[in-house]
């Protein structure tokens, strides 16, 4: 039976959902539906199966009622919507966190740990201080590397959630070190994670701008107009980029420091009509503009 609170998207859900009820009864269409749901066309409930479409809290009550959905199920099932259609970081995390509270003993460990692991940045910053010298449980002196300062009971979680998602290990002789394991992101979940951590990975970069010397730390910015495949060709010149300094980091020897390292790329004009080529000017930091 397909259970509601195995799923994280909904329309999963309702794909899984309408696959086992067409199983039982052939009569159950996209036509029976559009007539049960109050759709205009049979073809709506396709589109949003496929993304093209979404669904309004009005529709969410409907849907629950044709699948014979439980207050609580319904309750999760409208969550579920307002989840995907939720836009910022912080909307997301809301409804993540609803969502991760309702499905209970249902959340599988990885989950509740990933939550744990992206909710505070300094994680990965305790993550990396064990490869940078031995940690034998001076919790007060691992606090005191990190910065901004985290406090000696942070410090102590963050070693208790990463051996636990087995991200360091003790060795024979009591020392922490940091293995080679990964939590990797895909699903829904991680993504709203990772965005949720993204914006705390921000928030460092301000407080560096405003705290840290200026020889401690590196800005640049750069403003460009270029075409749709010049702008693809740059993402894949980033993420390969982004390799080497993984390359880079792995074969550093005598490692001395953690440093976070963003890279953010975003319009800052919406899409305009389609014109002759225009060759592109690259505008500087100090606000003038250079071809």
């Amino acid at each position: 039976m397909v259970n509601i609170f195995d799923y994280i998207d909904y329309r999963q859900y309702l794909r899984d959902a309408y696959a086992e009820r067409r199983r039982e009864n052939a009569k159950f269409s996209y036509r029976y539906i559009a007539g049960k749901v109050g759709f205009a066309s049979p073809g709506f409930f396709a589109n949003v199966l496929s993304g093209k479409k979404d669904i309004s809290l009005k529709l969410v009550l409907k849907f629950a009622e044709l699948f014979n959905l439980g207050r609580k199920e319904k309750e999760y099932f409208e969550s579920l919507v307002l989840f995907t259609k939720a836009t910022g970081a912080s909307e997301k995390k809301e409804y993540l966190d609803r969502l991760l509270a309702m499905r209970g003993s249902r959340v599988k460990k990885v989950e509740a740990h990933q939550w744990e692991y992206f909710e505070k940045w300094h994680h990965t910053a305790v993550r990396e201080l064990i490869a940078l010298r031995p940690f034998r449980g001076d919790f007060r002196a691992l606090a005191s590397m990190v910065n901004p300062s985290i406090t000696v009971q942070e410090a102590r979680k963050s070693i208790e959630l990463l051996e636990r998602l087995g991200l360091i290990r003790k060795d024979a002789d009591g020392v922490y070190e940091r293995t080679d394991a990964a939590i990797s992101a895909g699903d829904a979940i991680s993504q709203a994670l990772i965005s949720a951590y993204q914006v705390q990975a921000m928030d460092l970069a301000k407080y560096a701008m405003d705290n840290l010397p200026s020889g401690t730390r590196n800005f640049s910015t750069l403003t460009l107009s270029v075409s749709e495949p010049t702008y693809a060709a740059m993402l894949e010149e980033l993420r390969g980029f982004r390799r080497r300094l993984l390359e880079m980091a792995e074969k550093s020897e005598n490692v001395d420091r953690v440093y976070q390292m963003n890279f953010h790329v975003f319009p800052v004009t919406s899409l305009p009509a389609r014109e002759g080529p225009r060759a592109p000017l690259r505008t500087l930091p100090s606000g003038g503009t250079q071809p």
